[in-house]
């Protein structure tokens, strides 16, 4: 009878080699699905922004179409403030037409006085004043 002999031990630098490779291709999808959620979730964030400025924009030309309205009508000597929600607003005066900008909204609207702007540039506030028929926007 052949003298007993142990089995030779399996190659151990193979077996370490290929679990590490396995690891690491996991990691790397896991990184890749990481990444894609991130993207995604980031594109959704900007979109909600988005819209939050333009309804916050919107909500804010109805305040103030409101007060210009309110301040023509009732006749000279009226005034009303106007404070600008989310980003600041510009407004431009042709005559009796008003522009509105603000953010990525933008709208115009009809007086029936003539409006002045007396405040160039973007501002989270307005003035509306009456003086002897015209309208002051400062």
């Amino acid at each position: 009878m052949p003298p007993f002999r142990f089995p030779a031990p399996p190659n151990t630098a193979h077996c370490t080699g290929q679990l590490s490779l396995e690891a690491l291709l996991l990691f790397l999808v896991f990184l890749s699905l990481l990444g894609i959620a991130f993207l995604s979730a980031s594109r959704i964030g900007s979109a909600a922004q988005e819209k939050i400025s333009f309804e916050l924009a919107k909500s804010s030309f109805g305040d103030f179409s409101s007060k210009l309205f309110s301040a023509c009508s009732m006749g000279n000597g009226n005034a009303r403030t106007v404070e600008i929600q989310g980003a600041p607003a510009t407004l431009t005066a042709q005559g009796k037409t008003i522009t509105f900008s603000s953010g990525n909204f933008s709208a115009k609207i009809g007086s029936e006085c003539e409006a002045v702007i007396l405040h160039e540039g973007p501002s989270d506030g307005f003035i509306i004043e009456n003086k002897q028929g015209k309208i002051e926007i400062s």
